[in-house]
């Protein structure tokens, strides 16, 4: 059982630590954050669209199916639609990221309540924590802010605060797992 812990926590330590880092990418350079994550998803997107389109023609004379070909339109669509409209696909982010946020949040809540549970010291620091996380994806997926880069600062703001809020909330938990409270 301890393994299986271990193996959770070092995972969830290098989530919360890219979840900083893209964080922290995304408010200093807002702008060119959102064009490049554009331009590498639609490139990427759509090299692996050809490369469905290209096996296809390929080998559809020694019978491969057609429908082959549908993932192969649809990744290759994608990937022009990012490279093409890098600020509609904005609405796309902040949705993914805003339910990112409030699942985190969820996930959060239930480390404050099993430390509630166990009578650790201080628990209703990590149920702020998730709370606060909790509003800022609400925030986030309401867009009060109207413009790109004030709305990728703010999602970078957030996704800095749920990565360091996580590396805190497993701080907590594992001190408090291996003082012998389990959970």
């Amino acid at each position: 059982m301890g393994n299986i812990f271990r193996e959770q926590r070092r995972s969830s330590i290098v989530m919360a630590a890219l979840t900083l880092l893209l964080g922290l990418l995304l408010v200093l350079a807002p702008n060119r954050s959102i064009r490049l994550l554009c331009t590498v998803l639609g490139a990427a997107l759509l090299v692996t669209g050809l490369i469905y389109l290209f096996t296809w023609l390929a080998k559809r004379r020694d019978g491969f199916p057609a429908w082959f070909l549908i993932p192969g339109l649809i990744l290759a669509a994608l990937g022009l639609w990012l490279l093409t409209s890098p600020g509609s696909v904005i609405v796309l982010i902040q949705f993914s990221v805003a339910a990112v946020l409030i699942f985190h949040g969820v996930i959060d809540l239930q480390g404050a309540v099993s430390l509630a549970r166990l009578g650790i010291p201080n628990w209703w620091v990590d149920l702020v924590l998730a709370v606060l996380t909790v509003v800022l994806g609400g925030v986030v997926l309401l867009n009060p802010f109207g413009t790109m880069e004030a709305m990728t600062m703010l999602i970078g703001a957030s996704l800095v605060y749920d990565g360091a809020s996580d590396l805190y909330l497993i701080y907590r938990v594992s001190k408090a797992f291996r003082d012998g409270g389990g959970l």
